[in-house]
């Protein structure tokens, strides 16, 4: 038998981003984000955590890919802030941001890579401008026409006149083609500090073997190492559904780097090293393939930054009252059930793409050179847990 053909309700990322820069000698802002009933999460994952970075302990929100990551720890970046950043820099200030007090790390925002051009076009707004030039009211207007579903952005009490606004929305999604299977198996995560979680997981278990041949087929090995003596996986990099457009997700298994950015670098050099020979690229028909869902909204201060002057010559006067980054992110298997499918009798060892422990996870738009969202999941901070009733 074949996979069910029902209609493809498969959501299983949402990640919405929401920033504010404001320059200004008052502000207050409330931010918020929804979703429209296709991309809703699986009612059965619940946010682990919907709040301020503050109340978070082992994770952190970094506001470049080349800002060193801390060991231990879950570790953030997305691309809306680096956005509105270059909003503020190109089109307002129209030279590199100076800030007293702050030189490193806007040098390291200023020379970023990360622009418009890794995002799809319909998957973000972004502008800058002066309070007095009509800012607020061109955001609203074409917030409205960009995501007519969201709520409109709220500047409240932005105040005085000749204060700037950047601002950078992103919403992207990947829908699999074919649903995943929900874990209801015991699943452990072990975090690098040797700690171990129940939470719980999808993907193609165990007892999925010699089946779903088109689910498998979805899955692609974009790397992988073994031991070569017990030919055991070391190491891998999966695509989880390699046909969606224009945006793809990727979860690899590999160290971890000083920076993010080197992390990803590794995994490229990876990739283009694996891609380069013939090798077997598509999870085996008793390949196991396990993933931790994932579901939270962190709104974030890069109080780094904040109440800082600007230096360039013109904008003396101004500093950054607010440096706010919101992120959603979800990640989980949705849809319905698959039907039984015939079973084969050939069966080579089987590999385990699991992901127990820490690994990385990307966003791209197919093609792009840098990815747009990128999360080390270190522990089991931010993973949906699983409680023991909850298992077989």
């Amino acid at each position: 038998m074949s996979e069910s053909k029902s209609p493809k309700k498969a959501q299983v990322i949402k990640h919405v981003t929401l920033l504010y820069i404001l320059l200004a000698a008052v502000f207050l802002a409330n931010s918020g984000c929804s979703s429209d009933k296709d991309t809703l999460p699986d009612p059965s994952i619940e946010k682990t955590y919907d709040g301020d970075s503050t109340g978070l302990k082992h994770t952190v929100i970094l506001p470049t890919l080349d800002t060193p990551t801390p060991k231990g720890k879950n570790v953030i970046w997305c691309s809306s802030f680096q956005i509105a950043w270059n909003e503020l820099k190109d089109n307002v200030i129209g030279e590199p941001v100076k800030l007293i007090g702050a030189e490193e790390i806007a040098n390291l925002l200023n020379l970023a890579k990360q622009s418009r051009a890794d995002i799809s076009d319909k998957s973000y707004y972004a502008t800058a401008g002066f309070v007095k030039d009509g800012i607020v009211k061109k955001i609203r207007t074409e917030m409205a026409k960009r995501f007519p579903s969201e709520p409109q952005p709220d500047f409240k009490d932005v105040s005085p006149e000749d204060a700037i606004i950047a601002y950078s929305y992103l919403a992207a999604n990947v829908k699999f083609k074919i649903p995943f299977f929900e874990n209801t198996k015991k699943f452990i995560f072990k975090d690098s500090q040797g700690n171990k979680t129940q939470v719980t997981s999808f993907g193609i278990r165990p007892e999925d073997d010699y089946a779903y041949q088109k689910l498998r087929k979805q899955v692609e090995i974009i790397y992988s190492l073994y031991d070569p003596d017990n030919h055991n996986l070391l190491e891998f990099a999966v695509d989880l559904c390699k046909d969606t457009k224009p945006n793809q997700i990727v979860l690899a298994r590999i160290e971890q780097k000083e920076t993010l950015g080197q992390t990803l670098s590794h995994l490229d050099d990876k990739i283009a090293g694996f891609t380069k020979v013939k090798f077997f690229h598509q999870i085996g028909i008793n390949d196991i393939l396990l993933v931790p869902n994932i579901f939270w909204r962190i709104t974030h201060h890069f109080t780094e930054l904040e109440e800082k002057y600007l230096g360039n010559t013109g904008y003396e006067n101004l500093y950054i009252r607010l440096a706010l980054q919101m992120i959603q992110f979800r990640l989980d298997r949705s849809g319905a059930e698959l039907k039984t499918e015939a079973k084969l009798h050939a069966a080579p060892k089987p590999s385990h793409f699991v992901c127990d422990q820490p690994f990385l996870i990307y966003m791209k738009k197919r093609g792009a050179r840098h990815p747009f969202f990128v999360m080390w999941v270190d522990n089991a901070e931010l993973l949906s847990k699983q409680s023991l009733s909850d298992t077989n």
